[in-house]
């Protein structure tokens, strides 16, 4: 979404914030100032440090793109948050983040300005821990064009690179409880006595990753389950396309950006079932699955494996229902909202009559920010 906004700015000046001097190499190429902002505490940064920069340099607006936001800021502030899975799924979060999570998301949907989140069920969570539903704007995620079918020789490459020498099963996404490895690694147990499959898995170790990953050891899938780590971009649509389906069990999805982008690249989906937004974002193109229920996840990965016509069917709603989500629409109407609220006025003594500035800030481990141009440069108070 920054890389979107600072190559669209449409008038805006965007400010890029950092604690660390190691986030400013994701976007040194980027336009727009970058202000290294140096603070190891990190609830000091989000309430304090990057705030105090806000007010001081005459900004508008102070944007955090997760689950942070200023809760006594004079600046105005937006937020993004995908979900309640911080309080649905507690347990399964270390202690520390369940102390942060329980006690300060909530705090944030009633403090935030606006808020951005990516589904109906994520507007309707976001109600439930006090936002106010007029603040609320629902913005789907995007897939990059790149994720399409990939060539055959494509597929056979990276297969040959990573020693893939069966059909595989491919799950991608952080290896966290909040995925339901166990269950899905238990399903894929019964899975092998009935087919010769692998079980690719794809993406960074986190938290608890080794409880996670511990059924491959008990289970005796040493030789079945291939874990690749992270895969750059330019081999996802290789990696997606050769698989004979995405498995996404998780317990939540706020969003689950893998759903659509298997689909895109014409592969079958199975993701869980229940209160969360994957069965909305899968959109009758998945094969839905108890993600409590060991049994149920292998029943629909054995539908999708055995029945040609399921198949057939799966890959022609998922070529549809994945490209309707895009970056560019994504990226057109988060400026929207960003545009509507730096137009708003200041609202505070001392504000700038007819200046409309913008702070984004928090991206993942970085942080951005926002300014409106004003006469080819940047007018400070």
């Amino acid at each position: 979404m920054v890389r979107w906004l600072l190559g669209n700015p449409r008038g805006v000046d965007y400010h890029l914030l950092y604690s660390h001097p190691s986030q400013r190499e994701v976007f040194a190429d980027l336009p727009g100032t970058h202000v290294l902002l140096e603070d190891a505490a990190r609830i000091r940064w989000d309430q304090v440090t990057a705030p105090r920069y806000a007010e001081r340099n005459g900004l508008s607006l102070l944007f955090n793109c997760k689950f942070s936001v200023p809760l006594a800021s004079r600046v105005p502030t937006l937020i993004v948050i995908p979900g309640r899975e911080q309080l649905a799924m507690a347990h399964l979060f270390p202690w520390y983040n369940r102390w942060y999570n329980q006690l300060l998301v909530p705090a944030f949907c009633r403090s935030a300005g606006a808020l951005i989140t990516h589904t109906e069920i994520g507007r309707e969570d976001c109600v439930m821990m006090g936002a106010r539903p007029e603040s609320i704007t629902v913005i789907p995620h995007g897939v990059d064009r790149y994720l399409r079918p990939a060539p055959a020789e494509a597929k056979a490459a990276l297969k040959a690179r990573l020693g893939l020498t069966r059909p595989y099963i491919l799950f991608l996404g952080g290896i966290t409880p909040l995925k339901n490895i166990g269950n899905l690694l238990r399903a894929f147990a019964r899975l092998t006595q009935s087919h010769d499959v692998d079980l690719v898995l794809a993406g960074f170790k986190r938290w608890s990753f080794e409880r996670e990953l511990a059924p491959i050891a008990e289970l005796g899938l040493e030789d079945r389950v291939k874990y690749v780590g992270y895969v750059p971009d330019e081999d996802l649509a290789a990696l997606y396309s050769a698989a004979e389906c995405l498995a996404l069990p998780s317990w939540y999805e706020g969003f689950g950006i893998p759903i659509v982008e298997a689909m895109s690249c014409g592969t079958p989906v199975v993701t869980s079932s229940g209160r969360h937004a994957a069965p909305e974002v899968a959109g009758g193109a998945a094969v839905l699955v108890d993600p409590a229920d060991p049994g149920s996840i292998a029943t629909g990965l054995s539908q999708v494996l055995d029945d040609p016509g399921l198949r057939k069917e799966l890959i022609a709603k998922g070529l549809v229902r994945g490209p309707q989500f895009d970056w560019d629409v994504t990226g057109r109407r988060t400026a929207e909202v960003i545009e509507a609220l730096v137009a708003r006025p200041a609202g505070k003594p001392g504000a700038l009559d007819g200046v409309k500035r913008a702070m984004v800030r928090g991206i993942a481990s970085g942080s951005a920010v926002v300014t409106e141009r004003i006469a080819g440069g940047f007018y400070k108070r």
